[in-house]
C-alpha cells in the first residue's frame, strides 16, 4: 500500500507540473512528445498569402510567360487576325525598321546611315509597302546620324501623323548651314519647342534638320520619349492608337510598349558622352498573338540594366540587337531578362566601327540564338501569324557560321597596325 501511495503522489505531482508549467515539463521529458511534434504542421504565414499544399503545387511550365512588369495592370491581348510584318532595312552602317501592323497601320523606327546606304534605296523599298503616302507613327530613338539621317527625307515625302522623339533640344553644329538652321529653329512654334524640358542640347546639323522638319510637319502630333517614373510607360501603342498610361486598352490585339528614359535620367545627364546619348534609346516590346519582339535602338551598359530591372523576366522571341552588335551592348543581364531565341543585327559591311564585336556575338551564342545580320543577309523581313508561326525571309543567304563571326580585339589591333 505504501508503494501505491508513493506512485499516486508522484503521478499527481507530475500532473500538476504539466498543467502549471507545460513548457518546462516538455523540456524535461521530451520523449513523451516526440510523436506529437513529428506530426505538427508549421503555422501559416502572417502575410495573408496562401501557401499551396504539396498536392496543389506543380512545377512551373517552361512555356508560361509573364507580361512586362511595367504593364502588370494591362489587360491580356485578344487574338488577332492577319499578319504582322517587321522589315529590318539594309541601310549599311545604320538602323531602319518598318513595322506593318495587322490592322493596316504602319510605323518607322529610325532611318539613317553613316556608310553603305542611300536614301534612294530606302525610298524605293518603302514605296512597295507604304503606298498611301502616309505614315501613322515615326520613332526616333536618339540623335545619332546613323539613326536620324534620312528622317528629314521621310518627313518631306510622307504625311506623318505622330512623331516620337527624344527629350533633346537641337543646336546646329557650327557649319555653313548653322545660321540658316538656327533661324528656322527660332521660327518654330515655341509651344512645341517648350515640350522639350531638358536644358541640354545636341549639336548636329542633321538632327537640327529633323527637329525642324518634325515640329513643322502639318497636323502632326509630337510626343517626347520620357517616362515620368520607372513604373509608368508613356508610349504604348495598340490597335486603338496611343494609349493613356492610366487607361489601358481592353480590346487590343497587339501592343507596342516602350520603356523610355525617365525624367530623372534626363535631369541628371548632360549628354557630354556618346554613351549617354545612346542610352536615351527606348526599349520597345511588341506583342501579338503570344509573340514578342524587342526593339533596342543603341541601348548600352547604362540603360540595359535599368530596363532589365523594370521589365523583370519576359519570354520573348526576337531581339533587335542593340547598337549594331557593339561590345558595350547586349549585356547578360538584359539578354537574360528578355530571353529571346532569334537575333537581328543591323550593321554595314566592312564598317569602320568594327561591328559586330565577337564578345557581343558570344553572348548571343551563349543564349543559343539564331542570328541574322543585314550586312550578310541584306533586307530581313519577319512575318508573324502567332507565337508558333513566324518566318524570316532574307534578301541574301548566309550561314550561322558567317553570322556568328565578328571582330575580335586582336583583329582590330592588326588592322590598325596595317594602316
Amino acid at each position: 500500500m505504501a508503494l501505491v501511495a508513493v506512485v499516486l503522489i508522484a503521478a499527481i505531482a507530475l500532473a500538476v507540473w504539466f498543467f502549471t508549467a507545460p513548457d518546462s515539463f516538455k523540456a524535461t521529458f521530451p520523449f513523451f512528445f516526440a510523436a506529437e511534434d513529428a506530426g505538427t504542421e508549421a503555422p501559416p504565414p502572417e502575410s495573408g498569402i496562401d501557401v499551396p499544399s504539396e498536392d496543389d503545387t506543380n512545377p512551373p511550365d517552361e512555356d508560361n510567360t509573364n507580361p512586362p512588369s511595367g504593364n502588370d495592370t494591362e489587360p491580356p491581348l485578344a487574338h488577332g487576325e492577319g499578319e504582322l510584318q517587321v522589315h529590318f532595312l539594309d541601310v549599311g552602317q545604320g538602323d531602319s525598321i518598318l513595322i506593318l501592323f495587322p490592322d493596316g497601320k504602319d510605323m518607322l523606327i529610325d532611318c539613317g546611315t553613316t556608310r553603305g546606304g542611300s536614301w534612294e534605296a530606302v525610298d524605293e523599298y518603302m514605296d512597295d509597302y507604304v503606298t498611301d503616302g502616309q505614315l501613322d507613327y515615326l520613332m526616333l530613338t536618339h540623335t545619332d546620324k546613323d539613326h536620324v539621317g534620312y528622317l528629314p527625307d521621310v518627313l518631306e515625302k510622307y504625311d506623318v501623323d505622330t512623331v516620337f522623339m527624344p527629350n533633346v533640344l537641337s543646336e546646329p553644329s557650327g557649319t555653313q548651314s548653322s545660321e540658316r538652321l538656327q533661324a528656322e529653329i527660332d521660327a518654330l512654334d515655341q509651344n512645341k519647342v517648350g515640350m522639350f524640358t531638358d536644358d541640354d542640347t545636341v549639336s548636329s546639323d542633321i538632327y537640327a534638320e529633323f527637329f525642324i522638319a518634325a515640329l513643322s510637319e502639318p497636323d502632326c502630333n509630337i510626343y517626347i520619349n520620357v517616362d515620368s517614373n520607372e513604373n509608368t510607360n508613356s508610349v504604348v501603342i495598340t490597335d486603338n492608337g496611343l494609349q493613356e498610361p492610366t487607361n489601358p486598352d481592353t480590346d487590343a490585339t497587339y501592343r507596342l510598349t516602350f520603356y523610355c528614359p525617365t525624367q530623372e535620367y534626363y535631369d541628371t545627364t548632360d549628354f557630354s558622352d556618346a554613351k549617354d546619348i545612346n542610352a536615351v534609346s527606348p526599349v520597345g516590346i511588341l506583342e501579338y498573338n503570344d509573340f514578342r519582339l524587342v526593339f533596342t535602338g543603341d541601348s548600352n551598359e547604362i540603360n540595359e540594366p535599368i530596363i532589365a530591372e523594370r521589365i523583370g523576366k519576359i519570354d520573348c522571341d526576337v531581339l533587335k540587337v542593340a547598337h549594331h552588335g557593339s561590345e558595350s551592348s547586349s549585356l547578360d543581364v538584359f539578354l537574360n531578362a528578355v530571353d529571346c531565341e532569334y537575333a537581328v543585327i543591323s550593321c554595314g559591311e566592312g564598317n569602320s566601327h568594327h561591328h559586330p564585336r565577337q564578345v557581343a556575338l558570344d553572348r548571343l551564342i551563349a543564349q543559343d540564338m539564331t542570328i541574322y545580320r543585314t550586312d550578310n543577309n541584306g533586307n530581313i523581313v519577319l512575318t508573324v501569324t502567332d507565337g508558333d508561326n513566324f518566318t524570316f525571309n532574307t534578301e541574301k543567304e548566309a550561314s550561322q557560321e558567317q553570322n556568328r563571326d565578328g571582330w575580335t580585339d586582336e583583329e582590330i589591333k592588326a588592322e590598325k597596325e596595317k594602316d
